[in-house]
């Protein structure tokens, strides 16, 4: 029976080690979709480690799985660094929500005054609030800094609910296609 629970804690111990790793290694590889998933799915082992779960959470950002912000946002409070990390998770959360809020119930964002980052929602949320495109279901930008990049924002499904989508174009080429 010994052998059985020294062998248990051994395989823990090694699963645990293994994690941040295998993680790391599958952001690395640009596998931002499966360490995303791994991250979800150990939760419980990178939770109280800070810089594993902003990898987590940087995982999910780059694959476009904002939903899975929220844990991160709310353990990501003990140092500097975390508290920035969960700023900026925040606020492309919120960027996210209103849009989809404005998109589907007419909501006007004009009076809003957010931080924009170099993410792709959240350079199209500043586009949109400056100029919502009223009556067009297609909202199409032009990037000021570079005028070979475009995106188009609209309202889309996604497995039965309601969310955003964005496409990104360069020289009025799809390139990616997100959604939110």
């Amino acid at each position: 029976m010994i052998k059985f629970i020294l062998l248990f804690l051994g395989l823990l111990v090694s699963i645990h080690a293994n994690t941040p790793s295998k993680m790391l290694q599958l952001y690395q590889k640009g596998e931002y979709n499966l360490a995303c998933d791994f991250g979800a799915n150990n939760l419980p082992l990178i939770e109280n480690n800070e810089a594993h779960l902003s990898l987590y959470a940087f995982a999910c950002l780059k694959a476009d799985r904002i939903d899975r912000l929220n844990t991160p946002i709310i353990l990501l409070n003990q140092t500097p660094e975390a508290r920035a990390n969960a700023s900026y998770f925040s606020m492309l959360v919120m960027q996210k929500k209103l849009l989809l809020q404005s998109l589907y119930d007419n909501t006007s964002l004009k009076s809003l005054n957010f931080p924009i980052s170099s993410h792709t929602l959240s350079r199209v949320f500043g586009f949109y609030v400056k100029s919502p495109q009223i009556g067009k279901n297609i909202k199409e930008y032009i990037d000021p800094s570079n005028h070979r990049t475009s995106y188009k924002l609209y309202a889309t499904e996604f497995n039965g609910k309601k969310t955003i989508a964005i496409d990104e174009y360069y020289d009025k080429i799809l390139t990616i296609h997100h959604i939110y």
